[in-house]
């Protein structure tokens, strides 16, 4: 009689369990996104989009580029080239595009879990303001942005420089 005492108590805590799992779980879902999980480095932006499966190239230590592209037809061939660069001061994200279709590799970009939520809106907003920003207090950064759109392609760059702690 224990024995069987012990294995009903047994599934039921593992039920109350699972259901606290399961009830925290959708929580999480729901709650909205709390600051910045990771640190904006140029490490954890390059292994982001790493993590993506792109196709990277280091040019040097403090420069990567990734790429993806597809034939469309024998004759047109859609690609992004996104560049990483990590100067003394900055990092510089360039993301050149010819297909709309490529333009998620930016909305990645923008809600990735080194940007609380308030910065990613502020970044989106710039970036469909259509106009080029030098300057911009966004969050934890200053940001320039700017978009160019040659022929067959779209262009846009954003460079955040962190703003610095003010000395007392």
């Amino acid at each position: 009689m224990k024995i069987l005492t012990s294995i009903v108590l047994c599934l039921i805590t593992l039920f109350c369990l699972n259901g606290l799992a399961a009830s925290g779980a959708e929580r999480a879902k729901r709650a909205p996104r709390s600051p910045a999980t990771q640190p904006f480095t140029y490490a954890n932006v390059v292994s982001s989009f790493k993590e993506a499966h792109l196709r990277a190239t280091e040019v040097q230590p403090r420069c990567t580029i990734f790429f993806e592209g597809e034939w469309k037809n024998p004759n047109v061939y859609d690609y992004c080239v996104i560049m990483v660069e990590n100067s003394d001061q900055d990092i510089q994200v360039t993301f050149y595009l010819t297909d709309a279709h490529e333009m998620n590799w930016i909305t990645e970009f923008l809600d990735a879990p080194f940007f609380a939520q308030a910065e990613t809106k502020k970044l989106f907003d710039l970036m469909n303001s259509e106009r080029d920003v030098r300057g911009q207090n966004v969050g934890r950064f200053r940001v320039d942005f700017h978009r160019w759109q040659p022929r067959h392609a779209e262009i846009l760059v954003f460079t955040f420089t962190p703003l610095r702690k003010a000395s007392i």
